[in-house]
C-alpha cells in the first residue's frame, strides 16, 4: 500500500513538472518579440523623426521589435511594388492618397474597418477631410498622420529692397503677375535673367484656382478643356510665356525653384509646411515669411495626406495596426510635429503644438498653413490616376515649349484621359 503511494506521489510530481515546464515553454513563446518592417518616407531629409516615433512605440510595447526602412518619396511606391511581386512586402506602408487608391483596388492594402472597430478607436480625433483621402469607395484603408497645403513663401529681403508691399490676403492673380514682374532681372546683362518674381505649384493647383478639378465632378470626363480648365492652364502656362515671372524650362535645368528661393534668387515661392525645416537649415542671408496664396477666380490650394496602411500580405497585421494607432496618435503624432514633419492630422496636436512648435523661426506667421486648410481640394480618386497624369504632361510639356496652344493640348490630353475612363 505503502509502495502505491510512493509511485502515485512521484507520478503527480513528474505530471506537475511537465506542466511547469509547458507553462513555462508557452510563456517564453508569448514574450518573444514580434518583428515588423515599416517602411515609410515620412521625414526622409530627417530621418531622427521618424526613428524616435519607433523608439517610443517599442518602449511602449517592448513585445513588438520595429524594423525602420526609410525610403525617399521618389522610390517607396516602386519599391513596394516589387516587394509585393515578390511576397516581401513591409508589414506596414507610408501612403499619399492617390497611392493608397492604387494599392487598395489592387488588393494589397489591409482594410482598417474591423481593426478600428475592435480597437474602439474613435476616428473623430483626426481632420475629417484627411481620413476621407485614406477611403477608397467607403472603406478606410490607413489612419492618417500628417497633412499639409500650399502656401506662399516670399523672400521679404527683396521685397524690402525693392520697396514693395509683402503679399497679403487682399492680393488677386494680376496682382501677383504685376508684382512678379518686378523682381525679373537681367543683373549682370548677359541676357539671361537671374532673379525671378515667382516659383509656381505643381500644376494641378491652378485649377482650384479657378473652379476646377481634372475631371468633372462626377468623374466621368476630362475637365482640362472646359472653359474653367482653360482658364486655369492659361493662366498656368503664361506664368512661363507671357508674363515670365517664373523660370522656363532651360531656366530650370540650371536651377530649380526650390534651390533658386534658398539662393535668394526667386522672390516667391509656393510650397508646404514640408519645406519650413530644410528652409531654416538651408537660408542664410535674408529673412522669409509666408503669406495666403492669391486667388485667381477663387481661392484654392492643394490639401495633401499621407497615413500608414497594413499591408494585405503582412504576417503580423495585429502587431502593424498597433505601430499604426500608435504612430498616429497622440505620442506619435507630437514627436512628429515637434519634429517639423507636415501638420499632423490629429486636431488636438495640430492645434495646439503645430504652430508653438515654429515659435522663434520662420516663417514669422506659421498660422497662415492653418488658415489655408480651409480652401483645401484634392486631386480626383481615381485607380488609375498615374495613367491620367501620364496622358496629360506631354501635352503641357508641349504648350509650355510653345510648340502646341494650350487648347490644342488640352484637347488632346483629355482625348486621352477620356478613354481612359470609358475602360474603367
Amino acid at each position: 500500500m505503502l509502495k502505491n503511494t510512493s509511485r502515485t506521489k512521484l507520478l503527480l510530481v513528474t505530471v506537475l513538472l511537465l506542466l511547469a515546464l509547458t507553462l513555462v515553454g508557452t510563456a517564453g513563446a508569448q514574450s518573444s518579440p514580434v518583428t515588423i518592417r515599416v517602411m515609410t518616407f515620412f521625414a526622409y531629409d530627417n530621418p531622427e523623426v521618424e526613428q524616435a516615433v519607433v523608439d517610443a512605440f517599442e518602449a511602449a510595447n517592448p513585445d513588438i521589435n520595429v524594423e525602420l526602412e526609410l525610403t525617399s518619396y521618389n522610390d517607396i511606391f516602386t519599391k513596394y511594388q516589387v516587394q509585393l511581386a515578390g511576397g516581401t512586402p513591409p508589414d506596414v506602408i507610408s501612403m499619399n492618397f492617390e497611392q493608397l487608391s492604387r494599392f487598395a483596388s489592387r488588393g494589397a492594402l489591409e482594410p482598417a474597418t474591423a481593426y478600428v472597430e475592435a480597437s474602439g478607436l474613435d476616428l473623430g480625433i483626426y481632420y475629417e477631410n484627411t481620413l476621407d483621402m485614406h477611403s477608397v469607395d467607403g472603406v478606410l484603408y490607413g489612419l492618417p498622420a500628417t497633412f499639409s497645403n500650399n502656401v506662399m513663401f516670399f523672400n521679404k529681403s527683396m521685397f524690402d529692397a525693392a520697396g514693395v508691399d509683402y503679399p497679403s490676403a487682399d492680393w488677386d492673380w494680376d496682382t501677383l503677375i504685376e508684382v512678379g514682374r518686378q523682381f525679373v532681372t537681367d543683373e549682370d546683362g548677359d541676357g539671361i535673367m537671374d532673379t525671378y518674381g515667382y516659383g509656381p505649384a505643381w500644376w494641378p493647383m491652378y485649377m482650384f484656382l479657378y473652379n476646377t478639378n481634372l475631371l468633372t465632378p462626377d468623374g466621368s470626363a476630362c475637365a482640362l478643356n472646359t472653359p474653367e480648365g482653360l482658364q486655369a492652364m492659361n493662366a498656368y502656362v503664361s506664368l512661363f510665356a507671357e508674363d515670365g515671372i517664373s523660370p522656363n524650362t532651360a531656366a530650370q535645368q540650371t536651377q530649380g525653384t526650390y534651390d533658386r528661393f534658398i539662393s535668394g534668387k526667386l522672390a516667391m515661392f509656393v510650397a508646404g509646411p514640408w519645406a519650413v525645416k530644410p528652409f531654416n537649415d538651408s537660408i542664410d542671408g535674408f529673412e522669409w515669411d509666408i503669406a495666403l496664396h492669391p486667388a485667381g477666380t477663387t481661392e484654392g490650394t492643394f490639401l495633401y495626406s499621407n497615413s500608414y496602411a497594413v499591408s494585405a500580405g503582412s504576417a503580423n497585421k495585429d502587431a502593424a495596426w498597433k505601430f499604426i494607432e500608435f504612430a498616429t496618435g497622440e505620442e506619435g503624432a507630437r514627436i512628429r510635429q515637434e519634429g517639423q514633419f507636415e501638420i499632423t492630422a490629429l486636431r488636438s496636436i495640430a492645434e495646439s503644438t503645430f504652430v508653438e512648435s515654429m515659435v522663434g523661426q520662420s516663417p514669422a506667421h506659421p498660422e497662415v498653413f492653418m488658415e489655408a486648410v480651409q480652401f483645401g481640394q484634392r486631386l480626383p480618386d481615381h485607380a488609375r490616376f498615374q495613367e491620367i497624369l501620364d496622358a496629360i504632361q506631354p501635352e503641357l510639356d508641349l504648350a509650355l515649349l510653345g510648340m502646341q496652344s494650350v487648347e490644342d493640348s488640352m484637347n488632346n490630353a483629355c482625348n486621352a484621359i477620356n478613354a481612359i475612363l470609358q475602360e474603367g
